[in-house]
């Protein structure tokens, strides 16, 4: 059986010679000249993930591009200091946290300075591909934050108030609250510990201020609306983007959704995508309501979500609220079919 570049890197990781990035005992590595970053349009998983990296393995925490309104809600509610924003990353190390997709690799990190991948998305599409062994981390847990207070945890290492509470926001963000398919009782323990160390008594009310502050969106413009958590595909050797809103005011943006399909044709023009779509997620409801660019985009919706007598220009979808699980894996299935 022939395995793929960053499958046998997770395989000969385990038996890892000294020189190779220790996930398990810090104090063997090396971290001078180490950065920790995420995917592109961070989130607050992103965002927080690499803060704890940092903090657990030593190097420094960046984002390759401005932090959204949640994270900046999050790190002011949790006097946490935001990460520094670096767009060069050339001659450092590389920790990756939150993704392990090329599409969503900031351009000027170089593959052969990747040591460490912690995540918990699938590897597929268009993975990273390292000739260097990679130390990795990937478990299909509801965010990157959560791995990380384990990975703490179980080396003893006790965070700070600040970052628990930043910890805590990004478990809370990428699960939607517990609400989310990709939420696991990993998410839901790991966040009652942090919540403890924080000194936050209420998750559900810091959950739904976090929800307020990520749902306005009244004064940012449809094409900032469309990128702000957006991440790049490959499915089947086609280039597919997929935009997310969670919101608790859905209708503040489909009444704008003239406004985000001409977004949405332009930037597809623009980055000369094969398919594009964004979902409005209206996390009151719990159902997403899907955009397309085109007629080869609704094509390719009407497989993923057998909606063959669609004729409108809006797709709801009852139930669904994660791209991870539910919205990308179904689009990558019907990309692949055609």
């Amino acid at each position: 059986m022939k395995l793929s570049p960053l499958v046998a890197a997770v395989l000969i990781s385990t038996g890892s010679p000294s020189h190779a990035f220790d996930l398990q005992y810090p104090a063997n590595n090396n971290t001078d000249n180490l950065v920790w970053t995420g995917h592109l349009s961070p989130d607050t998983d992103t965002v927080v993930s690499a803060m704890l990296a940092a903090h657990i393995y030593g190097g420094e925490a960046t984002v390759p591009e401005k932090i959204n309104p949640e994270s900046e809600f999050v790190l002011s509610y949790c006097n946490a200091e935001p990460p520094r924003i670096e767009s060069d990353y050339k001659n450092v190390q590389i920790g990756l946290v939150d993704f392990n997709q090329t599409t969503q690799l900031t351009p000027t990190i170089d593959q052969n300075a990747i040591v460490a991948v912690i995540d918990h998305h699938a590897i597929g599409g268009s993975p990273i591909n390292t000739p260097q062994i990679v130390a990795m981390d990937i478990r299909g847990w509801g965010s990157a934050a959560t791995i990380l207070a384990d990975n703490a945890t179980k080396l003893d290492i006790t965070l700070p108030k600040q970052l628990a509470c930043a910890a805590l926001g990004a478990i809370l963000s990428d699960t939607v609250l517990f609400q989310s398919a990709t939420t696991t009782e990993y998410d839901k323990y790991y966040a009652k510990q942090l919540a403890d160390l924080a000194g936050i008594n209420d998750i559900e009310d810091f959950g739904q201020q976090m929800l307020i502050a990520k749902s306005d969106l009244s004064h940012l413009s449809a094409s900032t609306i469309l990128t702000m958590d957006y991440k790049n595909f490959e499915y089947g050797g086609k280039k597919v983007g997929i935009g997310v809103a969670e919101t608790l005011t859905a209708q503040q943006l489909l009444d704008r959704k003239e406004e985000l399909l001409a977004a949405m044709r332009a930037y597809k023009k623009a980055n000369q995508l094969d398919h594009l779509f964004f979902s409005i997620t209206n996390t009151k409801d719990k159902k997403a309501n899907l955009l397309w660019a085109d007629s080869s985009d609704l094509k390719v919706l009407k497989i993923a979500f057998d909606a063959t007598d669609l004729e409108k220009d809006m797709l709801t979808l009852e139930g669904v609220t994660s791209r991870k699980r539910q919205i990308g894996p179904a689009i990558q299935n019907a990309v692949e079919s055609l």
